[in-house]
């Protein structure tokens, strides 16, 4: 085998190794996606289960910032996975 021969190979080996990583790139690009979408979908369904039931007790406060909404989502969410969505401490059992 001729010397530019091999060089051809071990460039269309490089080449089709770096399009499998790029592909695999992609995949989990799109899989992170996909669960950020999952995770803010969440956190949506969360925030209005917790409005809707405040407002039939106590009422929702002006929240101004989003300080203001996880101080008051901290108060109020006691379920462990709605309070992870949201990046909340677990509570500790009273």
């Amino acid at each position: 085998m001729l010397q530019a021969d091999r060089v051809r190979l071990r460039v269309q080996s490089i080449d089709d190794r770096l399009a499998r990583l790029r592909a695999e790139r992609d995949r989990l690009a799109a899989r992170a996606h996909q669960a950020e979408r999952k995770r803010d979908t969440r956190r949506k369904i969360v925030l209005g289960g917790a409005v809707l039931a405040a407002l039939d007790h106590e009422g929702v406060p002006a929240l101004l910032t989003r300080a203001e909404l996880l101080l008051w989502l901290d108060e109020h969410l006691t379920r462990p996975p709605d309070r992870a969505v949201f990046d909340l401490t677990p509570r500790q059992p009273a």
